[in-house]
């Protein structure tokens, strides 16, 4: 595994503390575990978890990850955890969020969320927007647009777009008001034809409505006929409680947008020495097949 490479390793790990001091039992770059200096046990443990596993289990999701793990920007390699606190004095032993995130570097352990005396009691647990609440949310879906509307062309670039905004919700959770802020950051294409595509951008018009113009979000088709074309954007979140610090949904809100049709048409050329009122019977002055 080289240097700052996570992806063989397991995203649930556990660091025993008591007043702050820790050191690595295993090679740093790794991300394995953490071991508390002996302390004298009080039956409470702190585990964190990667953020950007989310709904799938232990299993990390490479398309995730490096969005979320950029917000931990101070040094190459950084890796964003959520802390939960385990207190095994209660059988069976409770496991609760604290809400609270930190960065993870190659060669040191993630600084703890909690230290010493300070630590709050079981009861002052802080408050945690998880993805089940965040998709819990109204979020509107991106709009699906065709350039020319509904229309392409056998084998040539269709043109299709996206438009999706940044949306905020207030909300009362626990006692607390919430406010919750939900940003489009990838688009999941699937055109109809059996083919999909992951962008990170929405795409956008191309001038004069022209065809076979290639853009990020475009396609060919092979065949003519009508397609079903739809679109799930996913949606990351921040939140903030009674007001404080903003602090990210660990996982990604998927939306899904309404169907869009694509009629697809065939093209032919021919050369021809009359216009359709000369001669309302010539090539092209029909009615179009595909």
């Amino acid at each position: 595994m080289s240097e700052g490479s996570f992806s063989a390793v397991s995203s649930k790990q556990t660091l025993k503390l008591r007043s702050g001091e820790a050191k690595l039992t295993q090679p740093a770059a790794q991300y394995t575990s953490v071991e508390a200096l002996p302390l004298p046990d009080d039956g409470i443990e702190y585990t964190y978890v990667r953020a950007c596993t989310s709904g799938a289990g232990n299993d990390l999701d490479p398309a995730q990850c490096p969005r979320i793990d950029a917000r931990c920007d101070a040094q190459e390699g950084g890796v964003l955890v959520n802390w939960i606190e385990v207190n095994s004095n209660v059988q069976p032993a409770s496991q609760t969020p604290t809400g609270r995130s930190s960065c993870m570097y190659p060669g040191a352990p993630p600084e703890p969320p909690i230290e010493g005396p300070a630590a709050p009691a079981a009861e002052e647990a802080p408050i945690v927007i998880t993805l089940e609440e965040f998709q819990k949310q109204p979020v509107l879906a991106a709009t699906i647009i065709s350039q020319p509307l509904n229309f392409g062309l056998k084998n040539a670039h269709s043109n299709v777009y996206a438009e999706a905004a940044e949306q905020e919700f207030t909300f009362d959770f626990r006692d607390a008001t919430i406010v919750l802020k939900a940003r489009p950051i990838a688009y999941q294409w699937s055109y109809g034809d059996g083919t999909r595509l992951t962008t990170s951008v929405p795409g956008g018009p191309v001038a004069g409505n022209t065809f076979d113009t290639q853009t990020p979000t475009s396609h060919q088709y092979a065949d003519t006929g009508d397609f079903q074309l739809t679109l799930t954007t996913l949606f990351a979140g921040d939140y903030s409680v009674d007001g404080g610090p903003f602090q990210p949904v660990a996982g990604e809100a998927a939306v899904v947008s309404d169907p869009h049709l694509m009629s697809i048409w065939r093209t032919q050329g021919n050369s021809v020495s009359e216009n359709c009122i000369e001669n309302p019977s010539g090539i092209g002055c029909e009615a179009p097949t595909r």
